[in-house]
């Protein structure tokens, strides 16, 4: 397992989507529309998120030695990614207001108003199931597409095995995910949806 990518994969993005805005959106829709839907919508958008990932590291790691460089663009790629994440991370914490507001808090309240509106587009139609699946699944791949998980699942797709890498990212997505939706519910319970 520590060879095929599946524990990197998998601690990367446990670690790395706890508190993300993906998780705080299915939380929310999970007070709103009910865990399943929620879990299954999130959980297939960041499974073809994954794979998309994983595929795109793959093709990259695949590149005939005719094609390469003397020059390691990869290795400078990877620096200069490595570097604008550093930087733009410190930024945003320093950015913070002093109030004692988190990283956390800005996911939560950016998350807020992606599912307000999309409660803001659909009042008053009842929608099939079928419908809110694929308007939850799109909402969580627009909202990861890009994302710090995404480009961490590139690097290694391209570095280890594709599968374990998909399969141990795809298992930390459904973890958080299920972490998520299950406070979401539970919260529902004790808070009204009106307050949500």
């Amino acid at each position: 397992l520590g060879k095929s990518g599946f524990l990197a994969a998998f601690s990367l993005i446990f670690l790395s989507e706890i508190g993300d805005k993906t998780f705080f959106i299915a939380a929310l829709l999970a007070m709103k529309i009910g865990k399943w839907m929620s879990f299954f919508g999130s959980l297939s958008a960041l499974s073809i998120m994954t794979v998309i990932s994983v595929s795109i590291g793959a093709i990259f790691s695949r590149v005939p030695d005719a094609l390469k460089s003397s020059i390691p663009v990869g290795e400078l790629a990877g620096i200069a990614l490595l570097v604008f994440f550093g930087v733009k991370t410190l930024r945003d914490g320093l950015k913070q207001p002093e109030a004692g507001a988190s990283s956390s808090d800005e996911e939560l309240s950016e998350a807020e108003t992606v599912v307000q509106s999309v409660d803001a587009g659909g009042k008053g139609k009842k929608d099939s199931p079928l419908a809110v699946f694929f308007e939850v699944a799109t909402l969580i791949f627009l909202a990861e597409w890009g994302d710090r998980s995404m480009l961490a699942t590139i690097a290694l797709g391209a570095a280890q095995n594709p599968v374990g890498v998909a399969v141990g990212a795809i298992a930390g997505h459904a973890i958080a995910t299920g972490i998520a939706v299950l406070g979401g519910a539970i919260a529902s319970k004790y808070v009204s949806e009106r307050t949500v």
